[in-house]
């Protein structure tokens, strides 16, 4: 054999052998990193305005036009104010492929006297992209009345007095297609001390009154958990009620949540279903042992809610609760047509209040062995774990896992499909991987 086809042996086989191990490697929500891992977008090019200190960046948003987009040098900008957008299509885009090197800071969530919110808006298409919004004292980002299809990627929110995402409805009308990706909210040492007006300990991640179609993906809910004294204790991190619907939250990981996720609160509400359809696949959900009290474990309900939510498909989520909450997953009031399947976790799916839904094929008795770093939101299978669950049927809109994967037509449980490391050929003979 020639020199030339040993070497392109030794190159098929590595090439083989790294294509196998990448098949197994995470899509990264990586909880220890700053930033998580967002695909790089382009940046506009044509009808852009650069800023580079905080004086310019509030007098470029008070001075925007439509379709405009306000490119943020890296640094940290203290804001004096909300920054209030007025006109539609505009991009507030930091100038850098990270989260946390545009840094928009507020003076203390608890600081009535400081700024409101990060950013406030009614207007259509506002794009927020490649920045850190933190203490502010009421919400990170606001939407209100006339906003339409906001756009919030690789974005990093710590420390809000309030919601961090809030969008409000006038009327009947929410704000519709909004999409949060790629984006971190957290508490970095505890959730508000004082009343805001809702009440102690009043926050959500994503809190949407009435909006449809919205999507909530690849993000990272961290902390949302709130003292034993505090006026408000099940603070969900995404809230979608009060007439929203037809919502995907997917991919996504919570860590120390007192509820993961909401598709609906409370019955009749004035707003016909509290929530309808949508779906929940793919997420990962933990909490720390004896996060909660006895007192407040003894009162919990589930990690996820379904309540007065029709329709609404719960696929291919994992938890580990650790004894904190009495239910996985709880469907309430009117439910007709809802779904919980294939889900991997140590609790129980239940249902309360007169709920319709189907339950199959779900594991409900997961240990911390089965999972790869579970204190890290990372409930990816160990070898234990993949020996333990079970499959199930395919279904529809769960095509693929966390990371992406394909489901196979008989899937694995739980957010993350089991793939076999593929075989890599024996190395060519004659020659070893020192003479390439």
């Amino acid at each position: 054999m020639s020199q030339k086809c040993q070497r392109s042996g030794w190159v098929t086989y590595i090439f083989t052998l790294v294509l196998g191990i990448c098949s197994l490697m995470p899509f990264s929500v990586a909880v220890g990193a700053e930033c998580l891992d967002a695909p790089v977008l382009p940046l506009p090019s044509t009808n852009v305005v650069n800023v580079s200190t905080a004086n310019q960046l509030e007098n470029a948003v008070s001075n925007a036009t439509d379709g405009q987009t306000i490119l943020i040098a890296p640094g940290e900008y203290q804001l004096s104010a909300s920054l209030v957008v007025r006109k539609n299509n505009l991009s507030l885009i930091g100038d850098s492929e990270r989260c946390d090197e545009v840094v928009l800071k507020g003076n203390g969530m608890d600081n009535s006297a400081g700024v409101t919110h990060g950013i406030w808006t009614n207007k259509v298409g506002l794009v927020v992209r490649n920045l850190t919004i933190r203490d502010v004292y009421s919400h990170s980002l606001a939407f209100n009345n006339g906003a339409q299809s906001p756009q919030i990627y690789n974005v990093r929110l710590l420390n809000a007095g309030e919601q961090f995402i809030k969008s409000n409805k006038g009327g009947s009308q929410g704000v519709d297609d909004g999409m949060v990706e790629y984006t971190i909210m957290e508490y970095t040492d505890g959730a508000p001390s004082t009343d805001h007006g809702g009440g102690t300990g009043y926050t959500n991640g994503v809190d949407v009154h009435g909006g449809k179609r919205w999507v909530i993906r690849n993000n990272l809910f961290k902390n949302f958990h709130t003292p034993d004294s505090a006026d408000n204790l099940w603070n969900p991190a995404i809230l979608m009620w009060r007439g929203a619907g037809e919502t995907v939250t997917e991919n996504n990981v919570f860590i120390n949540c007192d509820r993961a996720i909401a598709y609906g609160l409370q019955n009749d509400d004035g707003n016909g279903n509290s929530h309808s359809g949508g779906v929940i696949r793919n997420n990962m959900i933990y909490y720390s042992p004896n996060l909660f009290s006895g007192w407040r474990t003894q009162n919990s309900d589930a990690a996820i809610l379904v309540w007065d939510s029709p329709g609404t498909k719960v696929y291919h989520n994992s938890a580990l609760t650790n004894g904190n909450t009495n239910k996985f997953i709880e469907f309430r009031w009117d439910t007709t047509g809802a779904e919980a399947l294939n889900n991997l976790s140590d609790n129980i799916v239940s249902g309360r209040t007169g709920a319709v839904y189907d339950s199959s094929y779900n594991y409900q008795n997961a240990s911390a062995d089965m999972f790869v770093n579970p204190a890290e939101g990372n409930l990816r299978l160990t070898t234990a774990g993949r020996s333990k669950v079970n499959t199930a049927p395919l279904v529809n809109l769960v095509e693929t896992d966390i990371d992406g994967n394909p489901r196979a037509s008989e899937t694995s449980v739980g957010a993350q499909e089991i793939v076999e490391m593929v075989a890599a050929p024996m190395p060519p003979s004659g020659l070893n991987a020192f003479q390439l």
